[in-house]
């Protein structure tokens, strides 16, 4: 196999960089000299490791103010009732809030006295993300209004805001207060997903307990919906049959009147679940996006709520990566104080029936609706240490409390004696004692990824990829790499072989990781007549248990000229890294990118190091 050789270079002109470096983005990190480990920069220190869980933990007194100053001794934690070893853990002390500066007021402009380098190194990125698809044009302005409002008379200089629907960025992170007023008044709702059905008047709810119960005499859903078919939708009544209709004609009707309802909540919970899985893939893309900031990240989603259980997977996905990434994400009902009253709504000219015993099942289930779909709003932020705000109409304090800095703890643990079986996994954090009127909270669970699977991707839609060009481009791309690290999932976008040598060192064993890549795929920029690309590689051990050993980066950058480059075609491209370990068993994960077409290629190997 023709090698990639330092040698070579007056001949193909190529630069190879053994440069070990962080896959954070702080300048520090990036500074790092070729004897650092590849580490985590960010502000909790947590390491790198494979199959980590993440559980972000607010701990609250009896008044609401988080508790400070806990050990990793005061923990303990729970998978599935059996207790884990908490192996790493951080604590994020809450940060004061300034003052409102009074020269805000003017869009861009730092309060007095402030370092000239407010601008320049903000340390808080705040998303506002607005679930447009399932908020009506009441919570649309009153959400839009109070958001207008909270950030005009709070936000700092040295923050920066972002505005994201379901399949849009309304505006890039700024601290331009012109800008984020034009957005915010841009905001509508999304014109193509409203759900509904003719009549019977569905809710998504009622249809997804239509859809389960097909004994209509044992679900409330059923009762409310066969008395709106019949008295106002006026379908035929098979309690009250027109002369001559026998035994026959009436299950006929019965029958025809209760396939016509079962239909139309099958197609209402089919759009509540595309709906439902577009919000969250929005959701899950905006968590991407504040990941790569350097600096506090937080989202604030602002929902009336959704049905997510058909979506649990997903939902644990984006819990998990705001986790890794320390994004914490709060939820804002925009509807303020809830107020069930469907059953008074006389515009439809239907009034459930009095003796049927519609107007209390219409209740029942509208009140059951309310309490579902906001679940999904509790979850993510109990999940990721945030907070819901919900039944209050004072919006403007509900964006006040939740953009502010919460006080919380990090616990990671290795799951041990708990089966990888790609099941929901509940988790459980206790105080070692108990304090009275101290509250905790935690994320509710966990999938764990089947051993020897690869985790599934959700059924991809077409929507606009969200993305942030106020947000560094090489600081995307070490966060891309570095997801690509904590992920157990393999890309092969790049050709590339993979093989490992060990021989004897003087205290610890050498483990050589070679790989290769098939360059004929890779496309290259002009620039005066030369053909140039960067190839970056990266590699990370970890050791038996999951946990993070050591890692290199090397950076192979190519200038060459035409003649020259069908030599690098042909031969590929060859980069050794070399790691001194003790004796054990170890996973290498390595990663490769591209900086033209932003390929990447991440697959896993066991070694055993004797």
């Amino acid at each position: 196999m023709p090698s990639f050789r330092i040698p070579d270079c007056r001949h193909l002109a190529i630069v190879l960089l053994a440069v070990l470096t962080s896959l954070s983005t702080s300048p520090r990190a990036q500074s790092q000299t070729s004897d650092q480990p590849l580490q985590n920069q960010t502000p909790f220190q947590l390491k790198v490791a494979s199959n980590l869980v993440v559980v972000r933990v607010v701990v609250r007194d009896a008044q609401g103010k988080p508790v400070e100053g806990l050990q990793k001794e005061d923990f303990h934690l729970f998978d599935r009732g059996k207790e884990q070893s908490i192996a790493q853990f951080e604590a994020e002390v809450s940060a004061p809030q300034a003052p409102t500066p009074p020269s805000l007021a003017m869009p861009g402009q730092p309060p007095p006295g402030a370092p000239a380098h407010a601008r320049l190194a903000p340390r808080r990125f705040l998303v506002l993300y607005f679930d447009d698809l399932d908020m009506s044009d009441t919570d649309v302005i009153d959400a839009r209004d109070a958001a207008d409002h909270y950030l005009a008379t709070n936000l700092q200089a040295d923050e920066r805001v972002a505005l994201f629907t379901s399949s849009a960025m309304l505006s890039d992170f700024t601290v331009d207060l012109k800008q984020i007023h034009d957005a915010l008044f841009r905001l509508h709702p999304h014109p193509g997903m409203a759900r509904h059905s003719d009549c019977p008047e569905l809710s998504d709810y009622q249809a997804q307990e239509i859809s389960q119960h097909d004994n209509p005499n044992s679900s409330d859903a059923w009762k409310v919906a066969i008395d709106e078919a019949i008295h106002r939708c006026h379908w035929p009544d098979p309690n009250n049959p027109p002369p001559g209709c026998n035994a026959e004609c009436v299950k006929a009707m019965k029958d025809s009147l209760e396939g016509q309802i079962s239909n139309a909540a099958r197609n209402l919970v089919d759009q509540a679940e595309t709906q439902a899985r577009m919000s969250l893939q929005g959701l899950e893309q905006v968590v991407n996006i504040v990941s790569r900031a350097p600096g506090q990240r937080s989202i604030i989603l602002v929902s009336p709520g959704f049905l997510s259980q058909s979506e649990q997977y997903q939902l644990d996905r984006i819990i998990d990566r705001a986790l890794h990434s320390q994004v914490v994400i709060s939820s804002l009902d925009p509807r303020g104080l809830a107020l069930l009253m469907r059953e008074a709504d006389v515009t439809s000219g239907y009034m459930p029936s009095a003796n049927s015993g519609a107007v209390g099942a219409q209740h029942t289930v509208d009140t059951n609706r309310e309490m579902v779909a906001g679940d999904v709003l509790a979850e993510v932020a109990e999940g990721t240490g945030g907070e819901f705000f919900h039944n209050n109409n004072d919006l403007t304090a509900g964006f006040r409390a939740l953009a502010g800095s919460q006080g919380s703890y990090i616990l990671a643990f290795a799951p041990t004696d708990v089966k990888t079986d790609g099941k929901f996994h509940a988790l459980k954090v206790t105080l070692a004692e108990k304090h009275k009127g101290v509250s905790v909270q935690a994320r509710r669970g966990y999938f764990a990824t089947k051993e020897g699977t690869v985790a599934e991707e959700p059924p991809h839609l077409e929507t606009r990829p969200l993305t942030s060009p106020a947000i560094d481009s090489d600081v995307q791309e070490k966060e891309r790499i570095r997801a690509a690290v904590l992920s157990r999932t393999d890309a092969q976008e790049l050709p590339v072989e993979l093989r490992t040598e060990i021989s004897k060192a003087a205290d610890n064993d050498e483990l050589a990781v070679l790989a290769h890549l098939d360059t004929k795929p890779l496309h290259f920029h002009k620039e005066g007549g030369r053909n140039q690309t960067t190839v970056t590689f990266v590699s990370v051990v970890f050791d038996g248990s999951g946990k993070y050993v050591t890692g290199q980066q090397r950076q192979a950058k190519v200038d060459l000229p035409d003649d020259d480059l069908p030599k690098l075609l042909v031969s590929g491209m060859d980069v050794k890294i070399v790691f001194q370990l003790k004796p054990g068993t170890y996973t290498i994960r390595e990663v490769i990118t591209d900086s033209e077409d932003h390929h990447l290629s991440a697959f896993s190997r066991s070694v055993e190091v004797q």
